[in-house]
């Protein structure tokens, strides 16, 4: 009977905490990590260690050992926040009129969204404590970015490196391409944006 009548000690489950939100205090954060890994693109050592900043800096956990806990914990590793307090930040953006810091924004998204996707494996999860963007996320910051980002700022640097320079207009097009061509559930206002963007 001994046997039959233990009681396996259980943890408590708790809820994950709630979606990041954003202050204007955390706009010239997220334009401090986002632009340092911009113009180390192409550096692989540089991009790891920024990334990792921004993890850091949008909630992400410390490492593999907190994200396991956290799983235990709330059933989520939390290695999604940074994205999701990097759409918080953009949105924030938006209300204050910082086309600049939407488009470094968006940048950044879409570097992991398109060209790190299916290069970043679990070791390099690992490491930088980040992984590819939910879809939800690039959806709703190419989105903003195409409401968002006005005519007459095109021809505005975002980021300068080694790889050459990137301007708002480039970034606006790139966001208007990949907002309809993804299967995206979009709204009106966003779809008729892209395409007046791209003279379709």
């Amino acid at each position: 009977m001994g046997l039959f009548s233990r009681k396996e000690k259980q943890t408590a489950r708790v809820l994950p905490p709630p979606p990041p939100s954003a202050t204007r205090d955390d706009l010239d954060v997220a334009r401090r990590v986002v632009q340092d890994f911009l113009v180390v693109v192409g550096n692989d050592a540089s991009m790891r260690r920024t990334a990792l900043a921004v993890s850091r800096a949008g909630g992400g956990p410390a490492d593999l050992e907190t994200a396991m806990r956290n799983i235990h914990e709330t059933g989520e590793t939390g290695i999604d926040r940074p994205w999701q307090w990097l759409a918080a930040v953009c949105r924030e953006a938006r209300s204050a009129g910082d086309a600049a810091l939407i488009a470094a924004i968006a940048l950044f998204v879409n570097i992991w969204d398109t060209q790190l996707r299916d290069k970043v494996g679990l070791a390099d999860t690992t490491d930088m404590m980040l992984a590819p963007p939910p879809t939800e996320v690039a959806q709703e910051v190419y989105s903003v970015a195409v409401l968002a980002l006005p005519d007459h700022a095109v021809n505005q640097q975002v980021v300068g490196n080694v790889s050459g320079s990137v301007r708002i207009g480039d970034v606006r097009m790139k966001c208007a391409i990949d907002v309809l061509g993804a299967g995206y559930a979009i709204s009106p206002e966003v779809k008729a944006a892209a395409q007046r963007i791209l003279d379709r």
